[in-house]
């Protein structure tokens, strides 16, 4: 019975961070094609490195049904990168495969505190001086690090 409960958790996780990778994937062409974004080489590059990271998440879902202890290690890596976001000046990063419930704080003009949604997405920034001055935390990511961490003990004892 702990099996099948353990096994049925490991699949929800491994289709969450699926579905998360391709609409990020999905997503991120849609914005590149849909005529609103001049494509050049800086986009490309960030758009390569939002599509690694997406790939990276269908890639930890897939190893879930694989290899569960190396899958769960994966997860918790992918999750990690997901937890904070942040812009300040020309610097700035958010990353999310699949779903972001999200609190924060606005820092332009006063302390604004903000609680934001989103489906995967992704934005980088790197020299480009976006005038957004905000800091925030990824409840889902923060809690699926402590339900992978739990996860992975649960599957070290039953060796599966």
């Amino acid at each position: 019975m702990l099996k099948k409960k353990l096994s049925n958790q490991l699949k929800g996780l491994a289709i969450y961070q699926i579905a998360g990778g391709i609409l990020g994937i999905a997503l991120m062409l849609w914005v590149m094609f849909s005529g609103e974004v001049t494509i050049t080489q800086q986009a490309l590059r960030v758009a390569l490195f939002a599509t690694a990271l997406f790939v990276f998440s269908i890639l930890c879902g897939r190893m879930l049904y694989r290899n569960p202890q190396k899958g769960l290690k994966l997860s918790l890596a992918n999750q990690v990168l997901q937890v904070i976001y942040f812009s300040f000046g020309s610097y700035g990063f958010q990353y999310v495969a699949g779903l972001r419930v999200g609190i924060g704080a606005d820092m332009v003009g006063s302390w604004t505190f903000k609680f934001r949604l989103a489906l995967s997405s992704f934005q980088f920034d790197l020299g480009t001086d976006t005038g957004q001055k905000f800091i925030g935390v990824n409840l889902v990511a923060l809690f699926l690090i402590f339900w992978i961490e739990r996860l992975l003990e649960q599957v070290k004892t039953n060796k599966m």
